[in-house]
């Protein structure tokens, strides 16, 4: 007969040669696998803009100023304009770390 603690040292053997992936150990397909993975969750670094823009009026061509971050990239903003009070839409694109705003009327 096998005493106890002989069938818990052969437990702990096999709990211990028991590696990450169903008894194997962790190999260099681990290493990519935890790579790529970091890749892929990881938060983008995007560089904060913010600055004034000189933009004309759609309807009356007078330039005014507005303030414009790159948290509004792709965003749609409306504003009138300063001189002729007609609604404007504003468009914002933040592209190689430059602000640029499209004047359309709305």
């Amino acid at each position: 007969m096998k005493s106890k603690a002989g069938k818990k040292a052969k437990a702990s053997k096999t709990q211990k040669t028991s590696g990450a992936r169903k008894g194997r150990a962790p190999g260099p397909r681990d290493k990519v696998l935890e790579r790529v993975l970091s890749e892929v969750t990881a938060e983008p670094q995007t560089q904060h803009l913010e600055q004034w823009v000189q933009v004309p009026c759609p309807y009356c061509g007078e330039e005014f100023e507005v303030h414009a971050t790159s948290e509004q990239d792709g965003q749609t903003m409306y504003e009138d304009c300063h001189v002729c009070c007609r609604p404007v839409a504003l468009l914002v694109h933040a592209e190689e770390g430059e602000l640029h705003v499209e004047a359309h009327r709305s």
